[in-house]
């Protein structure tokens, strides 16, 4: 990747804008390999010991999750399916798949991953702007279901909010800090609206100060607790976008040293749920570190 293409947004961070609506997924998967992209994976256990604990609270197996921000499903096909990132890495690199139009390469995907589902009491459904990334993830069986609309800019009309109602979770792994808590707090009365409260789950760059979401949290009376821990998401691709994540860091009060002063994007995980979960089951005996 050649530093001297790379465009910058506000939070210094590279734009990648152009891999997340293509037609299909290769140009996601090709970009963010370079990057040595590995949230998806470091968030997998943490996710799964959080499906486990909603299971038992539930009494049920039966498991809906929303992913926010899904793109093309990656947290589904781990999780749903069993598919390791490497080997999507590898799935979407391979000589033959990127021969074929998007129609070949979905229809070769869907029974790809309808063969592949490892959890099959897990429903995932998934929420992004990116229109033609989540409309592939549905057509190739990665996800259940999935929406493509922007709650930053408005509620969700009714048929929309029917179609990813019923949430026992929301999950995401880097879209926090570029949706707001505008997005958090309709997902939360939509919930409240239906099934229930769904808990939050969410993976936030340091660089996000979390301040504006633990107040929504708290007046809906939500409960939020993180991990002593961070985990990396992604290298950085430049020098200059390494500077401007530190400058963001310093102006924050954090310390990069060990985290992102070593060259990669460290994220918190933050698990917000109502008071009554939270006291009945804290997060610090569903996922140990």
């Amino acid at each position: 990747m050649s530093s001297e293409s790379l465009r910058y947004d506000n939070n210094g961070k590279i734009v990648l804008g152009q891999i997340y609506n293509e037609p299909d997924p290769r140009a996601y998967y090709s970009t963010l390999r370079q990057l040595d992209y590995v949230i998806p994976d470091e968030a997998a256990p943490v996710f799964r010991e959080l499906v486990a604990a909603r299971r038992q609270m539930r009494g049920s197996p039966e498991l809906s999750l929303l992913d926010l921000g899904c793109s093309y499903g990656v947290n589904a096909a781990i999780l749903k399916h069993g598919v390791a990132l490497d080997t999507l890495y590898r799935r979407y690199d391979d000589a033959q798949l990127r021969e074929v139009d998007p129609g070949t390469l979905a229809a070769i995907d869907h029974e790809f991953y309808a063969a592949r589902v490892a959890d099959p009491h897990l429903e995932i459904k998934g929420l992004d702007v990116a229109e033609r990334a989540v409309g592939y993830a549905v057509a190739a069986s990665i996800l259940d279901d999935g929406l493509a609309r922007d709650l930053e800019s408005g509620p969700l009309p009714p048929r929309d909010g029917e179609a990813i109602a019923g949430a026992d979770m929301v999950i995401s792994t880097g879209c926090i800090g570029y949706v707001t808590d505008r997005t958090l707090q309709r997902l939360i009365e939509l919930g409240e609206a239906g099934e229930g409260p769904p808990w939050m789950a969410h993976f936030v760059l340091r660089m996000f100060p979390p301040e504006p979401f633990d107040a929504m949290f708290e007046a809906h009376g939500y409960v939020t607790e993180t991990l002593p821990v961070t985990f990396r998401q992604r290298r950085f691709a430049s020098a200059e976008e390494r500077e401007h994540v530190l400058d963001n860091l310093s102006a924050l009060g954090l310390d990069p040293v060990g985290r992102e002063a070593d060259g990669w994007y460290h994220a918190e995980f933050r698990l917000s749920r109502p008071r009554k979960d939270a006291e009945e089951l804290p997060l610090a005996r569903i996922v140990r570190h």
